[in-house]
């Protein structure tokens, strides 16, 4: 199969799950959601979700090609997740009027990530776990004193999908996609992966002669 050749509203089942975390933060159009992790494979594509539902985005990631990666989808501001956790908070907090994010996606399994994205999260706030870590460590002082509350979030409901896919079709939403060709290219698309230079999905092609032909017929191509 060609994956590569697949149009975006195909990959619906891939990404879902990141619709689904918006959803549930509850957000309205001009609130704030912080994106832990902004930069990852299809984690941009919360920035992109994000910024077509009208909301404003603060995407936290670790690497520089992430945080550019996150900047070149639509996000408002970058905090660099490397900081010192306070000055990370305090980056969050300044365009938010001294409060923080309203709700927050965590999209990263580092170990740290969970904190990170209840820190920075306001009073009262919301933090959607979406990264399945082995496991989760955050400060009891958030949980019990700040009142944030901790939702997990795996797939959105079927009811959401021809939303999901409105979105996709009117805000022009697409998938940015690493293409390897062949699977002898695993094993470089792993490494890259894992040294933090990829941005947007690894994609192996498998049927260049099914690629072409798809380009043929018209079907907009990933």
């Amino acid at each position: 199969m060609a994956f590569e050749g697949v149009p975006e509203k195909m990959l619906a089942a891939q990404v879902v799950e990141v619709r689904g975390g918006l959803v549930r933060a509850g957000l309205k159009a001009g609130e704030w959601i912080a994106i832990v992790g902004a930069g990852g494979g299809l984690d941009h594509l919360g920035v992109r979700f994000a910024k077509a539902l009208g909301l404003n985005v603060i995407a936290v990631d670790a690497r520089d090609e992430a945080l550019q990666f996150a900047k070149d989808c639509g996000a408002d501001v970058l905090v660099d997740a490397r900081q010192d956790k306070n000055k990370v908070v305090e980056d969050a907090q300044k365009v938010t009027s001294g409060l923080g994010a309203d709700s927050t996606l965590n999209v990263s399994d580092h170990e740290s990530a969970a904190a990170t994205a209840v820190a920075v999260a306001k009073r009262h706030g919301t933090m959607i776990q979406i990264a399945q870590p082995e496991k989760i460590r955050v400060p009891f002082e958030d949980v019990i004193f700040r009142d944030i509350r901790i939702h997990g979030s795996l797939v959105g409901s079927q009811g959401e999908a021809p939303k999901m896919l409105e979105l996709v079709s009117k805000h022009n939403i697409k998938i940015q996609t690493n293409p390897f060709k062949g699977l002898g290219e695993i094993p470089k698309a792993v490494e890259l992966a894992h040294s933090g230079r990829m941005k947007g999905k690894p994609v192996i092609i498998v049927d260049d002669e099914a690629i072409e032909r798809e380009k043929k017929s018209g079907l907009q191509m990933i």
